[in-house]
């Protein structure tokens, strides 16, 4: 049963979000208190929103263009070899990267040393590399018809580990010191579930059985494949039994046009639609571009006047982030039946769009949660289009296109930290 547990991605994402959720309170409230102490004049809560503005602009622009090129080479490799190099690779990064706070907590290092873990972490593919193979395991471990179920699933994960490590963080924080610095012993938290990320990861995830050579694609080739396995040391008797069995199998596929086996393609190539999917890959990097430069100013917001909130507040607001990931599951569950994809895009965009037109005249903390509760179904347009791609592209390039997708946003979102 342990065993079984350890093997779900979910777990490695669980994990992994915990200790990226204290990792991001230790360095918000870090530079902080590092700019308040450089800012002594009259002018003071300027600059210090001017320097903590000027160092997440360098730190998010290293951390996001630095994993593109090497993202496709995992991507590439992973989709050739296995899904795990492209979840582990970035996990040692990420443990090697982040531990460096520590020593800059511990050893009052200069900030500018987090410049260089930026780059460490990036090198090593990053978080679009880990979501990449994150999403792909998923997607070749979950059948086409309950693959949009799978991919939320991971993302309600994703977001329940983030709200509870996010909540925790901030008392964490202020009651967990060592050597009286303050961060310190939430950063040692932090690597430690780094390090239990990567272990399971390591360990516990198996490789996919449809992950498959290249030469093979598809339902109808996997069935065939297997019958001719079957029939090379099989008796009269047992082929017939496995003919009728690979008949019953062909018959629970629907026969309609994403089904990629039929009497003209036996073979199983499926027919893309080029233009739909291109169309849906534009709204996708819009719409991350939108939502990924708000996500990033909202840390920054909530720093300054009129908010001026605490390490316990930041876990607060951040975990209300997270809470998005949890609704929108359950709108998709909810709505995915009722509507059509289409439908569920558009709603999703619309709920973002209202919630940050509120927050642009946030002045009170109760406002900031209003605004965020708006936003419950924001994530469902990424999650939906993901799948739509995913049912129209060959199962051996998932990774790639999962690198390649959530990858372009990255060079033009960092210009949002100049507000």
């Amino acid at each position: 049963m342990c065993r079984k547990l350890f093997s779900l991605i979910e777990v490695v994402v669980g994990l992994h979000q915990i200790a990226g959720a204290f990792y991001d309170t230790s360095l918000l409230m870090l530079v902080r208190d590092r700019c308040s102490s450089n800012s002594t004049t009259s002018g003071s809560k300027d600059q210090q929103q001017e320097a903590i503005s000027r160092f997440y602009m360098i730190y998010f622009l290293l951390l996001r263009i630095t994993p593109l090129f090497f993202t496709f080479f995992l991507a590439k490799l992973g989709d050739q070899r296995s899904r795990k190099i492209t979840i582990y690779v970035p996990l040692l990064g990420y443990l090697v990267s982040r531990s460096l706070l520590l020593f800059v907590i511990l050893f009052h290092w200069p900030l500018e040393v987090m410049f260089a873990t930026a780059l460490v972490n990036g090198l090593s593919g990053g978080f679009t590399a880990f979501w990449a193979g994150v999403m792909a395991f998923a997607s070749d471990t979950s059948s086409q018809e309950k693959r949009s179920i799978r991919l939320n699933r991971v993302e309600l994960t994703y977001g329940v580990a983030g709200m509870i490590g996010s909540m925790a963080s901030g008392h964490l924080f202020i009651v967990f010191k060592i050597s009286q610095d303050r961060g310190a012993g939430l950063m040692v938290t932090s690597c430690v579930f780094y390090t239990l990320t990567l272990v399971c990861s390591f360990l516990g995830l198996k490789s996919s059985p449809k992950q498959i050579p290249s030469g093979c694609h598809g339902y109808g080739s996997l069935i065939d494949q297997g019958q001719q396995e079957s029939d090379n040391g099989a008796t009269p008797e047992d082929q017939a039994d496995n003919t009728t069995w690979n008949q019953s199998q062909r018959s629970r596929i629907p026969d309609n046009q994403d089904n990629p086996v039929t009497q003209d393609n036996p073979r199983g190539d499926v027919s893309v639609d080029k233009a739909a999917i291109a169309l849906l890959y534009a709204a996708g990097v819009l719409y991350d571009l939108g939502v990924s430069g708000g996500a990033d100013v909202l840390p920054i917001f909530v720093l300054k006047d009129p908010l001026n909130w605490n390490a316990v507040w930041v876990g607060y607001g951040n975990a209300t982030g997270y809470a998005i990931f949890i609704t929108s599951f359950l709108g998709v569950v909810l709505f995915s039946r009722k509507l059509k994809d289409t439908s569920l895009i558009v709603m999703g965009m619309v709920s973002f769009s209202t919630g940050m037109l509120i927050m642009a005249f946030v002045e009170w903390t109760f406002l900031y949660f209003i605004a965020r509760a708006v936003m419950i179904f924001a994530l469902i347009p990424m999650a939906t289009i993901r799948s739509v791609i995913s049912k129209q592209i060959k199962d051996t390039s998932y990774g790639w296109w999962r690198a390649d997708c959530p990858a372009l946003p990255h060079f033009q979102d960092t210009d949002c930290h100049d507000m």
